[in-house]
């Protein structure tokens, strides 16, 4: 187990860990062997909130180990935020001095890229634990940030150490036990063994929920006319909809359910496969764009084809670094090549996700067919038309359009891996995405 640890750790920061001044390197799996527990502490010196929230942290951490006795160990990781600064080595040099945890120095900005990428870092302080082997305890303990800031002592949130995940591994058992129908009968939980659940944040009343209930009401009952194993649980009950619902009664369950998916508007519709694990937290992409269910059950995959371009990723590539290799002028010898070449490296960032139990950091496509996703992209891109050779591109829309371009035409698995370091590292040319020359004269 510690061997497996120690790669873990050593492959999530690098080899050495700073403590107390940049310089003052040591080595990661000497001060992470044999800790229970492992936080990783994503914040920036120009933020107030982390400024804010680091004295109290401080005091936890103190608590924690000086008091408490516990094998725990905290890194700080200078987080990349789009359009904002970055780390300056002044700020990082006076949060070392203040703070008695680890940090990633700050040259390794490909760790920092990486890390962020990894646990899907949207908002800072954000804090995330780790076990002894390297996997997700859990995956973000900001909702706790108010609490350590009103306890300036940091007591009740040390006690509280190691901050159980708020969503269960099996999302199901969060549930409940009995469901409620339209006409007020109630259903045994185990109605749902052996199939995929739709989980529903709505309300009634709301002009936006009424219009996606009757999307969702379609789709539900084609799915049902096919036989599919589909069922949906609404947190809010309503006599007039065909699938289940939470007892009125439920309130602490619902509320937990809020909280673990950080439920912030509505309609949102999380899915779950039977076993409890999460599918996707973007149902109502789903809903809205596979109307007739065509792509049920939604499985997430390490790679997707652009040219046909799954439901249950529309949505996501706004929002998240994506790497598409482009051959739709290739021959199917090309195609299926170049497939093979991109899905080990699409298959590390899926497993690395899972690990980490987040959705993919980085989305990865091909592109073997000319679309309209597909020509609008090269249109964006300045690419020119298909040709024999494939082309491969890292978009960073989250990052003001930006957009990468592999210089050459030698794309193996290996060049594939070294042109996504290469943006970790910042070696690339940056450029941006161009605006539809017709919606920018809609726009004028």
């Amino acid at each position: 187990m510690a061997d497996k640890m120690n790669v873990s750790f050593n492959k999530l920061f690098g080899d050495t860990l700073c403590r107390n001044e940049p310089g003052n390197e040591v080595g990661t799996k000497h001060v992470l062997e044999g800790k229970q527990y492992v936080g990783i502490l994503f914040g920036a010196s120009w933020s107030g909130s982390c400024k804010q929230f680091m004295q109290p942290l401080q005091q936890v951490y103190k608590k924690l180990i000086e008091e408490k006795g516990k094998s725990f160990e905290l890194v700080y990781v200078p987080a990349t935020v789009p359009g904002r600064p970055e780390e300056d080595k002044e700020a990082y040099k006076e949060l070392l001095a203040m703070a008695s945890w680890l940090a990633v120095p700050l040259h390794r900005k490909s760790v920092h890229k990486k890390l962020t990428r990894r646990f899907q870092v949207r908002q800072i302080p954000m804090l995330v634990l780790l076990d002894s082997n390297g996997s997700t305890v859990h995956r973000d303990i900001t909702p706790a940030v108010t609490h350590i800031v009103e306890d300036a002592d940091g007591d009740s949130f040390a006690d509280q150490f190691p901050w159980a995940e708020k969503r269960n591994t099996n999302v199901k058992e969060m549930l409940g036990d009995v469901f409620v129908k339209g006409d007020g009968s109630q259903v045994s939980v185990k109605e749902l063994d052996g199939k995929h659940v739709g989980i529903l944040f709505s309300m009634g009343w709301h002009y936006q929920c009424k219009g996606f209930h009757q999307m969702l009401d379609y789709m539900y009952e084609k799915l049902k006319e096919q036989g599919k194993a589909f069922e949906v649980i609404d947190m809010d009950f309503s006599p007039n909809v065909p699938w289940l619902c939470m007892p009125q009664t439920a309130h602490e369950a619902k509320q937990k359910l809020g909280e673990a998916f950080r439920i912030e508007k509505v309609p949102s519709m999380v899915v779950i496969d039977p076993d409890g694990n999460v599918v996707t937290t973007e149902g109502v992409e789903i809903v809205n764009k596979d109307t007739d269910g065509d792509c049920f059950p939604w499985t997430p995959k390490p790679l997707y084809d652009l040219s046909t371009l799954e439901p249950e990723i529309l949505g996501e590539m706004n929002d998240t670094v994506t790497c598409v290799l482009l051959c739709e002028g290739c021959d199917e010898a090309t195609k299926a090549a170049m497939a093979e070449a991109m899905l080990p490296v699409a298959e590390e960032a899926f497993c690395a996700a899972k690990m980490s139990g987040c959705e993919a950091g980085m989305l990865f496509f091909t592109a073997t067919e000319t679309s309209d996703v597909v020509y609008q992209l090269r249109l964006s891109c300045e690419l020119n038309e298909p040709t024999s050779t494939p082309q491969l591109v890292i978009l960073d829309i989250p990052d003001s359009g930006a957009y990468y371009v592999f210089d050459g035409d030698d794309l193996s698995t290996e060049n594939i891996r070294q042109f996504i370091e290469d943006y970790d590292n910042e070696r690339l040319e940056r450029k941006e995405l161009q605006e539809d020359e017709e919606e920018a004269g809609e726009g004028q």
